[in-house]
Parts: C-alpha cells; structure tokens; sequence
C-alpha cells in the first residue's frame, strides 16, 4: 500500500459500498469501469507534492476531514446566479445539485433534432449500450488519480450528444449547485460531450456552492470531438471558501477540429482547473485561457497538457491571475509534441500580478518535443502593480483606489477579450470589476495610509 493510504481508504469504502445501488450497477463493461478507477485510485491515493503534476497544490485538507458521498439532490430552488447569464442569455439549461440532475430545474425547450441532453443516471439505466464507446475512454486513470476517483463513484452528471451537421443555436448552460448542509460532503459528477462530424457549439458552466458546511467536488468531464466540430467551452467557478473544487477535463480532437476553453476562478479555499487535451488528428485548433483572482489563504491551480500527436495543429494558452493576501497560485502547462507532430505550433504564456508582498505564484511551463519542424514558444511573468503607471493615473486626479482598479482590470482585459461570446466577456468583465471592489480596495486604502 501507498504512503498515505489511510488517507485514501475511507473514500474507497464509500465507493465499494455504494457501488452496487449506483446506476447500470450489473452491465459489465460500467462495473469495469467502476473497478478501474478504483483500482487507480488505490494504487496512488491522494496526490501528494512528489506527484509531478501535484507538487504544487496540497490536498491534506481532504485527508484532515471526513467528507461522505451526497445521497441525492435536496429540494431547493435555482438560487440567484453571481452573474447575469441566465437573465440576459438565451440557453438551454441544466441544472445538477449535489452532482445529481434536477430535471425540475432544467430549461431545454425544444431541443433540435438529433441533439440529446439527459441525466449520466438515466442513460446508464436505460441506454448503457449508447455511452459504452466514450464514456471512461479519454481519461488515463493513472496520470489523473482524482478522475480515478470519480471513476469509482460513477453515477450521474450530464451528457450530451450533438448529431452530425448541428449548429447548435443557443449556449447550454451546466449549473453546478453544491448544497452541503450540515455536514461535510462530498460530490462526484461526472460530465460526457460527444460532438459528431461538422458540429458546433457553446457550453457554460457554472458552479456555486449554498451555505453550509464544507464541501469537496470533484468533477470530471470527457469532451468528445469528431471531425470539425467545434466546441467554445466557457466555466465559472465561484464556490465558498469553505469548498474544495477539482475538475479534471480531458478533451479527444480528431482532424480540423476547434476547442476553445476560458476558464474563470475566483472561489473555493482549493480550486484547481485541469485540462488534458489530445490533438489526435490533423488541422487542429486548441485555446486554453483563464483567468484567476485570489485573496487571503485561497489555492488557484490551473493545469494543462495538450498533446500534439498529429500534424498541422495549432495550440495556445494564455492564462493570468492577481493574488491577494496570502493566497498562492499555480500554473502548471505542458505541450507534448509527439515524432508524427510535423509543423506544430504551440504557444503558452502564464503573467500573475502580485498585490501583497505575501502573495505567491509558481509557474511552471513546460516543452516536450520530439518532432523536428515545430514552432513553439513558453513564457512566465509575476510583477507588481506598475508604480510609473500609478503615478501617471494618481497626477491625473484619479483617485487611488480607482487607479488600482483600472490597472488591474486593464491586465485582465487582453485574456478576456479573447472570448467569442460577448454576452459571457461582458459578464466575467463585470464579475472582475466586483471582485476588485469587494476584495482589493480596503488594501488600496490601507496602502495610500
């Protein structure tokens, strides 16, 4: 056994003993699946800072407390959204609490034809045979020991499949509620896309978190893409700072496709983004971009492999983060370029702007290549606010705190602006704007004393 395998056994327990009442429990290729991941998980346990991909984002606060599976959705309502999608976007709407699908909280109206959102639950009950050739195939269970975890409590999420030749016409909009309640809890979704040839479309996602006690979440979402589909994958992560939020996202690119991803976090005491997507076919488009804000204790972790195993492709990242108080944050990118590779163009860039002299980042891009004809570039920067440029704005009459803010905004904004969607730019461009009132301003005041 591991070191650390006391830590690892409890969770293991709660999936063996609810593994036969989870869904398709008996349909032997999801019992395999479940044991796989079991099995993974067992072997490693939780990810310890020796774990290359780990070393940077400590998970002791999982092993300090006993988090116990949620044993369904509870009965609450759609709360208030931290930011104006839902009201001012057209969307098709999913709703999971406690990673379990509300269809009563849904919004899907007329769906296209040929175009299926439904409950991971429901298919493994009534359609296993539909899921069996995606679900559990992109995940390597053995570099993502969190997602083996999630493998052995499979049970429900969303799925989506998008037929050939469908431009889909509205965003769908994954709402993730975690209402804890009384005690410490612990969710498990499990997410699967399956875009079909020529295909195009929009998927938001947002999650929050309900008073209560603390919660661990840990998601993972399989993102499926045949030739040219087209995938804008937008998410928004606002949980409380008393939650640990994981999401593993593996993304499987056949020839000429796009995949654009813009990550927001600004919740969770733990929030870590991890992306691993595999360009397997030639004429591929990849973007990774986020963007992170971070105060007091809070751990921002963005994670990326993109593996570039056919020709012709082209790759991009662009992640940047202000942290506050003591908070940390990690950016951890690698672009894998396999022999076959020829003509690859790879770019990843990490810039973090430090407000507090207690304030730390750590960067860590990454090159891998073994093809000859390649264009590929990496970069890391961290810096404080630019005091020529605070100058200029404060002779100006600008007051401080206004000066701070539009520094800071200014640094944000060239990721931003490189969402497609204006309607989900404007609103993470509002939800920055108040999160710099609500969480840097007293330090300007306490800077100008």
């Amino acid at each position: 056994m591991p070191d650390g395998s006391g830590h690892m056994q409890p969770y293991l327990d709660q999936a063996l003993e609810g593994s036969g009442s989870f869904a398709g429990a008996g349909t032997d290729w999801v019992d395999a699946l479940r044991r796989d991941g079991a099995h993974a998980y067992g072997l490693h346990g939780l990810p310890k800072r020796r774990d290359e991909y780990w070393r940077y984002t400590n998970l002791n606060a999982l092993a300090d407390e006993q988090f116990r599976l949620s044993d369904g959705a509870p009965a609450i309502g759609l709360p208030s959204l931290p930011h104006k999608l839902v009201a001012e976007l057209a969307t098709y709407r999913v709703v999971v609490v406690n990673g379990r699908l509300r269809p009563d909280l849904c919004a899907l109206g007329e769906l296209p034809d040929d175009v299926l959102v439904s409950g991971l639950e429901d298919m493994l009950t009534a359609a296993p045979a539909r899921l069996e050739p995606y679900l559990g195939k992109i995940i390597r269970l053995n570099d993502m020991p969190m997602a083996a975890l999630n493998t052995a409590f499979l049970n429900d999420g969303m799925v989506m499949f998008v037929g050939d030749g469908i431009v889909l016409d509205k965003p769908v909009h994954l709402i993730s509620i975690t209402a804890p309640g009384a005690d410490a809890m612990m969710v498990q979704p499990r997410h699967l896309v399956v875009m079909g040839k020529d295909t195009t479309a929009t998927l938001i996602e947002t999650h929050i978190t309900t008073e209560g006690e603390s919660s661990f979440n840990n998601i993972v979402s399989e993102l499926h893409l045949d030739e040219g589909a087209n995938l804008n994958h937008f998410v928004f992560q606002e949980e409380s700072k008393t939650t640990v939020h994981l999401s593993g996202t593996a993304v499987a690119m056949a020839a000429k496709t796009t995949y654009d991803s813009f990550v927001l976090q600004s919740g969770a005491a733990i929030g870590r983004s991890e992306i691993r997507a595999y360009m397997n076919g030639p004429g591929s488009d990849c973007r990774l971009d986020g963007v992170y804000l971070a105060t007091d204790k809070q751990v921002v972790d963005n994670t990326t492999f993109v593996e570039h195993a056919a020709p012709e492709c082209r790759s991009r990242q662009v992640y940047k983060g202000v942290l506050d108080g003591q908070s940390r944050g990690v950016f951890q990118g690698k672009v894998h370029v396999m022999r076959d590779a020829q003509k690859t163009d790879g770019h990843q860039l990490s810039r973090a702007l430090l407000l507090s002299p207690r304030a730390e980042i750590d960067a860590r891009p990454e090159l891998e290549i073994y093809a000859d004809d390649v264009k590929c570039s990496h970069g890391a920067t961290a810096g404080e606010l630019d005091e020529d440029l605070m100058f200029y704005l404060l002779s100006r009459g600008i007051p401080r705190e206004q000066a701070r803010r539009m520094l800071i905004e200014a640094f944000l904004s060239e990721a931003i602006a490189e969402i497609p969607l204006e309607q989900v730019a404007e609103d993470f461009t509002t939800h920055v704007r108040q999160w710099l009132v609500d969480n840097v301003d007293a330090h300007a005041g306490q800077d100008a004393t």
